[in-house]
């Protein structure tokens, strides 16, 4: 799932940003799993996982995104994207601008935001009251108060080791001048989506009825995951027969997952014979045979529910779908399966 707050930042800045990560988590009370950083461990993209989707996803739908400001900010078109992707989604923005800068630094697509100064010690709780309204905050007042003293003490030192922004040859800035105008002029064509998902917006406000709720997501994403989810469940439901029956897709479906579970040849023999027949199951280690036909067929629509699962919009839309069913929605677990799998 998405993170609540987004940290977008410089890297060459982690000093500033694990004192501002701290504020927040430690004086507000945010807990780790809200806050994406991608500079810090705990708060940064999972090992073995792609740097740019995983960032795209992130990016996509944070509650809020605080922006650090610093010269490396501006200097670097990586948060440059991150600025222009915040900007297109529409999403709450909490600018904070960091010395040497000053708010003439606030222009382009920030023209009009109101921000705070690094050093502004009483704006902070603006940032406070900003979290709270997201229902994030947990920590006393006062816990705040000293948390955020500590801070203002800490910055001097800390704004010492950030690293100075390197000249840049005249003829490599006017290169990038020209590549970020036409970034801009880009990311103006987005308005017509902007304007789009604000009406869709609008349109699941007015409404109470899940049914409707996901009837108007399909017509204003301009695809039908529910129909995708279904064509794949009953894909592995026709399946089910082929290789031998449910408590054999039970078996498969724990082995797909990592989870501990054995074969149960005493009480469902003839199942796993005619699996062992069809060589999706070897009986001799009981183990799955995922190189046989129909064990690759499961699996590709297994990856295909996954897919839509992973997916935060076809997520939404599919939950939404199904709400009804008491169980959570999770691939992994065994309610699930006994739901939609009939295992």
């Amino acid at each position: 799932m998405v993170c609540s707050v987004f940290i977008s930042h410089a890297t060459k800045d982690v000093p500033l940003v694990q004192a501002v990560v701290d504020l927040i988590e430690d004086g507000l009370g945010v807990p780790e799993g809200e806050i994406f950083c991608s500079s810090l461990k705990g708060h940064g993209i999972p090992v073995g996982q792609n740097f740019v989707e995983y960032m795209r996803k992130e990016i996509a739908a944070p509650e809020v995104v605080v922006l650090l400001l610093t010269e490396n900010y501006f200097n670097s078109n990586f948060c440059l994207s991150e600025l222009g992707a915040a900007w297109v989604k529409g999403h709450k923005i909490f600018p904070i601008v960091v010395p040497p800068l000053n708010f003439s630094a606030i222009k382009d697509v920030l023209l009009g935001v109101q921000a705070i100064g690094l050093e502004d010690d009483i704006s902070y709780n603006q940032l406070r009251e900003t979290l709270n309204d997201l229902k994030l905050v947990t920590k006393s007042v006062t816990k705040w108060d000293v948390k955020r003293r500590y801070f203002f003490q800490s910055l001097p030192g800390i704004l010492e080791k950030l690293p100075k922004l390197e000249t840049v040859d005249p003829a490599e800035y006017a290169n990038v001048k020209q590549n970020l105008e036409e970034a801009k002029s880009e990311l103006l064509s987005y308005e017509d989506e902007i304007a789009q998902l604000k009406k869709r917006i609008g349109a699941l406000e007015k409404l109470k009825d899940t049914k409707e709720v996901q009837a108007v997501r399909r017509e204003f994403s301009g695809s039908d995951y529910v129909a995708q989810f279904d064509t794949a469940v009953k894909a592995i439901i026709s399946l089910r027969s082929k290789i031998g029956g449910p408590e054999v897709l039970k078996f498969m479906l724990a082995d797909y997952y990592g989870a501990s579970y054995g074969m149960d040849v005493r009480n469902y023999p003839e199942q796993f014979e005619e699996a062992s027949l069809v060589k999706v199951v070897r009986l001799q280690d009981r183990s799955v045979q995922w190189g046989a036909t129909r064990a690759q067929e499961v699996r590709q629509r297994l990856a295909e529910i996954d897919r839509l699962m992973d997916e935060q919009d076809s997520y939404d839309e599919i939950a939404g779908h199904y709400a009804d069913r008491d169980i959570p929605f999770e691939t992994d677990n065994l309610e699930f399966w006994e739901s939609f799998y009939g295992v």
